[in-house]
């Protein structure tokens, strides 16, 4: 299945002191591996500026975008994949390699028809990172923007979003490492462990 794919390659992580995009696992960098896991997909990484734009250019060889929006939050990142689509678009953070093509398709296809589907677990916590958005929604996401609301989920409360229960994805994630996100260098080694054994890592 061909998706719309932006990858949201955000600011340096601080706690972490390197772009995540260049954090490795098994020996490739993270882009790489997302670049890959995405092959055939119309895939976009959504850069905080040219610099950074130009750089993933040179090391990955792939399309990019700029936040339309400095420094705010990946709200901007999704408006501006939104507008450079201007249809469907899975949104991935670039701190996710572990991200399950299947589960990423599913979410792709059941969000037709909504301006949002966004998981959440059974805790009522969402996965605004790891969704997919419709360009329907771009308007009431350039309202909270205006008005300097950075929560990413705070535009979709006002339209059709389908909140989809994250255990119902097991099916094609047993283990829901999908959603396991890096911010840390503890983080970083979970990943590390949850990726021995797991295929095409």
């Amino acid at each position: 299945m061909r998706l719309n794919v932006a990858i949201l390659a955000g600011g340096k992580g601080s706690r972490i002191g390197l772009d995540k995009g260049f954090l490795e696992l098994n020996g490739r960098m993270f882009a790489e591996i997302l670049l890959e896991r995405f092959d055939g997909c119309n895939v976009v990484f959504v850069c905080r500026d040219k610099k950074q734009a130009e750089t993933y250019r040179t090391k990955f060889n792939c399309n990019t975008i700029i936040d339309t929006v400095k420094e705010f939050s990946p709200l901007a990142g999704i408006h501006s994949a939104l507008e450079h689509f201007r249809d469907y678009v899975l949104i991935v953070a670039v701190d996710m390699p572990l991200v399950r093509r299947e589960l990423a398709e599913f979410l792709y296809r059941k969000a037709r028809g909504y301006d949002a589907l966004i998981p959440r677990w059974s805790d009522g916590k969402l996965e605004p990172l790891l969704a997919c958005y419709s360009y329907t929604a771009v308007k009431e996401i350039e309202q909270c923007i205006t008005r300097g609301v950075r929560k990413v989920s705070k535009p979709f409360e006002n339209l059709k979003t389908l909140y989809y229960p994250i255990e119902r994805l097991r099916v094609f994630d047993e283990k829901l490492i999908s959603f396991v996100n890096v911010n840390t260098p503890k983080d970083l080694e979970m990943v590390r462990c949850l990726s021995t054994g797991t295929e095409d890592l």
